[in-house]
């Protein structure tokens, strides 16, 4: 469809967390944030890409998330897009996903209708 964006591109990036920047305790944002250094502690947002250099240490309560980087640790969202670049160490619970080859992950994915709306996720 002509203007209709894809998922992973929807909005500009309000927020970018760079390569050499670690933060210890919780990330809570609104609109389009970018992870490309370490967060210790849990990330909730509406809309969360992780880096290829980025490590998450926390659980990650999401509507949309695109990993390129690593995660220690549970996620809950819509939509889940993981790269092949990413690694993920953690159980994954999404009404979307989407895994390219080469991908990692090491735990239980729960895909469909399991989150049945995103009030679970703004929780």
């Amino acid at each position: 469809m002509l203007g209709k964006k894809k998922e992973g591109e929807a909005g500009e990036v309000k927020s970018i967390l760079s390569e050499g920047l670690k933060i210890e305790g919780n990330i809570i944002s609104e609109g389009k944030i970018r992870i490309d250094g370490i967060v210790e502690g849990d990330v909730k947002g509406d809309f969360v890409v992780l880096g290829e250099t980025s490590k998450i240490r926390g659980n990650l309560k999401v509507k949309n998330l695109i990993s390129m980087g690593e995660v220690e640790g549970n996620i809950l969202a819509e939509y889940v897009e993981i790269k092949k670049s990413s690694r993920i160490k953690g159980d994954i619970t999404t009404q979307s996903l989407s895994v390219e080859p080469g991908a990692s992950i090491e735990g239980s994915v729960k895909s469909g209708n399991f989150v049945s709306s995103s009030s679970e996720i703004e929780e």
